[in-house]
């Protein structure tokens, strides 16, 4: 199956521009080749499965969202003519679609993973390599606070990262537990305590056991 003539054909069914579904296609096309290599990249560092056989899976639930937003931030790096606001219209059918916000303009590393998409927020924040995001997670800034994510962060469901937060390396955010404006050291797993503003911090030796990527 051809990614971008399908994609091409599911913006013309939700969102059309006021151009033809192929002068999209023809735009798409542009910076086809490197999403294509940004996606397999991913995929041969995921221990989970990105793949049919051999060949990079962009389809599946959990994948297509990191295939349409790879689409519109490569289209807005690119500084591709958009005259029919291409890159907007495929950010709203990945929200339409996933229920998820990824925004072009949000710089992801080149290593992450979403376990499914759906409610995820993530705002123009500053990330760390090998980024794992699960269903419901919200990052982002509060006024002019801005978090920053360190390397190997793993952002269990419905978690909330924001303000002048800071996440070191290897970080686990647990289940439904809100960070703002806090400094959480490296090796460290965060869990709410009794108090809605109260949070646990446990050391770990490394969060391999939710491992998701590949050694270099």
């Amino acid at each position: 199956m051809d990614n971008i003539k399908y994609i091409g054909r599911q913006l013309s069914n939700l969102f059309p521009g006021e151009c033809s579904t192929e002068e999209d296609i023809k735009t798409m096309q542009l910076v086809s080749e490197e999403v294509d290599f940004r996606f397999e990249f991913l995929a041969s560092r995921a221990k989970v499965l990105m793949r049919i056989g051999k060949q990079p899976d962009p389809w599946h639930v959990m994948k297509h969202p990191i295939y349409l937003y790879l689409l519109s931030r490569v289209l807005f790096e690119r500084g591709i003519n958009d005259a029919y606001r291409i890159k907007d219209r495929l950010y709203c059918l990945n929200k339409t679609l996933h229920g998820c916000s990824l925004f072009y303009r949000v710089n992801l590393p080149q290593i992450f993973f979403l376990n499914y998409a759906t409610q995820i927020v993530l705002g123009d924040c500053i990330y760390g390599e090998n980024l794992v995001v699960y269903q419901g997670v919200t990052v982002g800034a509060y006024r002019d606070k801005v978090p920053t994510l360190g390397k190997n962060v793993v952002l269990m469901p419905n978690a909330i990262v924001s303000g002048s937060t800071c996440l070191g390396d290897n970080v686990v955010i647990s289940a439904g537990v809100a960070v703002i404006n806090k400094s959480v050291p490296d090796n460290t797993i965060v869990f709410g305590g009794e108090g809605s503003n109260q949070l646990v911090y446990h050391s770990i030796k490394n969060n391999s056991y939710i491992d998701y990527f590949l050694d270099i």
